[in-house]
């Protein structure tokens, strides 16, 4: 009797698994990933940005000098088109801040306004704010970068590290992104991590044989490695966030606007709270990270892409929600780890533009134009897969901490035809960077997280921000930039603003 039943439930069965399959599959195909927040929208306490009444008069808040109003009109149309929940842009133009705006909501589940002094998680941005360190000490002699890595830490010279240059180091070129055994979340939290982070990077052991084989985007342990060259160089020991800290964001002015450790004593009520897709949410297809790039990092955890952002494991399954941790963010993670405003960004940078521009005579931060120039200076290709990324799958040009220009031979950029261009841009579609030929300086950070190489919201700003220089230059008979080239975006970009064009800038 029992078999009996058993064989008529079968064909029930089996046609449910084949209504739940067919409706994974249907979902999976036709999903929209641009509107992923809006299924949650049932349990916010509020509507989006953009459906609240007066919205532009009560949640955009900031300044823009006569001239700069499209990137206002970008901004807003961010909001009412692109999905952006909370934001800030600044920019300077020659040596002068332009645009200061910041708009919309700091917290993802409730109505709380982001304001002047608002911070947030700036992901992979962090890597040019901490490369200024770098740059800083070779710019005082205290470091070269094309010396050995081994004459300041002997140490590191194990397991086939013994000819490695701190060029390479930095810019990309050793396989030492995914270690194997990892760093540890314990490790960054113990009261001697210094040392315990010096003892365990300095016996890791390269992903391939000689460093130069290949590029390898050394997504969270790039940082360390910088910090412990800063603690050994630096004639006080300190580590890479102190030493910003005191040699770059307080001359600045910026020291509370800007920080690769979060202070206890900052409150939690000036951080802004993420917005992002968490664990497997990361599969659906958007059409604009290499394909299977989202499959390794989340599927294959021993892939060199999975290790490579599980340096240090923070959670089981890794992504930008793990920087929403306030316990994550009082850790120093130079690579990642940053939180900042996006007015201290471009201020950052605009003190790296006015030196190397020689217009200013203010240097506060004692930068030398020819350690700029040998910093700058794009890797070269890797000798077995050229500009090819092992991690990202990408092709990308890397110098020393930043992104730079794609050269001839290479494809895709970030900033493309902008050969003085340098900077970072972060998960989620945070980027900060300065093109010294346009004499701007840039910064656009948010709390709600794209999945966009190249994210369209930051790159209609950044658009904008070329045509409004563009026509300056115009009216003052000074050579006209290249808008073709430098308003393209990333190629996988391109295809899904083409499939989406309200998408694309104004």
């Amino acid at each position: 009797m029992n078999s009996s039943r058993n064989l008529q439930l079968l064909p029930a069965t089996a046609a449910v698994a084949t209504a739940l399959t067919a409706w994974g599959v249907y979902t999976y195909l036709t999903y929209d990933p641009r509107w992923w927040w809006k299924k949650r929208q049932n349990s916010l306490t509020f509507n989006e940005v953009s459906q609240q009444p007066q919205w532009e008069q009560e949640l955009i808040h900031g300044k823009v000098e006569p001239g700069w109003e499209p990137v206002y009109e970008e901004f807003l149309q961010n909001f009412r088109a692109r999905g952006d929940l909370g934001a800030a842009v600044c920019i300077y133009y020659q040596g002068k801040k332009v645009v200061d705006l910041w708009g919309g909501y700091q917290d993802p589940k409730n109505p709380i306004p982001w304001k002047e002094d608002t911070m947030v998680p700036i992901f992979s941005t962090s890597k040019g704010i901490s490369a200024f360190a770098i740059w800083m000490l070779e710019s005082w002699d205290k470091i070269q970068l094309d010396e050995k890595v081994c004459s300041y830490w002997p140490e590191f010279a194990q397991n086939g590290k013994e000819n490695v240059t701190v060029a390479q180091l930095i810019d990309h070129s050793v396989g030492l992104a995914g270690i194997t055994p990892p760093i540890t979340l314990k490790m960054l939290q113990d009261p001697d991590s210094k040392r315990i982070l010096k003892d365990h990077l300095a016996k890791a052991k390269m992903e391939w044989a000689n460093a130069g084989d290949y590029k390898g985007y050394m997504a969270v342990i790039l940082g360390f490695y910088e910090s412990i060259l800063v603690q050994i160089c630096d004639s006080s020991q300190r580590s890479i966030g102190q030493f910003l800290q005191e040699e770059a964001f307080q001359p600045l002015g910026i020291e509370n606007e800007i920080y690769i450790r979060l202070p206890k004593s900052v409150p939690d009520n000036r951080i802004a709270k993420l917005d992002a897709m968490v664990g497997l949410e990361n599969l659906w297809p958007t059409g604009s990270f290499p394909e299977d790039f989202w499959s390794k990092l989340l599927l294959r955890p021993n892939s060199y892409t999975g290790r490579a952002f599980r340096n240090p494991q923070l959670s089981s399954s890794p992504g930008c929600m793990d920087y929403d941790r306030r316990e994550v963010q009082e850790l120093e993670m130079p690579a990642s780890g940053g939180v900042a405003t996006a007015r201290a960004i471009a201020k950052m940078y605009n003190a790296a533009e006015r030196v190397i521009q020689n217009k200013d005579n203010d240097n506060p931060l004692k930068l030398s134009p020819k350690a700029l120039d040998r910093c700058l200076q794009p890797a070269t290709p890797g000798r077995k897969n050229g500009w090819i990324d092992e991690v990202l799958g990408i092709e990308c040009c890397m110098g020393a901490g930043v992104l730079l220009a794609a050269p001839n031979g290479c494809s895709s950029g970030r900033f493309f035809s902008t050969p003085s261009g340098f900077g970072t841009p972060g998960a989620g579609g945070s980027f900060g960077y300065c093109d010294p030929k346009a004499e701007v300086s840039y910064a656009y950070v948010m709390n709600r997280c794209g999945q966009c190489v190249d994210d369209p919201r930051e790159f209609a700003l950044r658009s904008k921000m070329y045509e409004v220089v563009q026509k300056f230059r115009k009216t003052n008979g000074e050579p006209l930039l290249n808008l073709e080239e430098l308003n393209v975006p990333h190629y996988l970009t391109k295809v899904y603003m083409d499939a989406h064009p309200e998408l694309a800038p104004l």
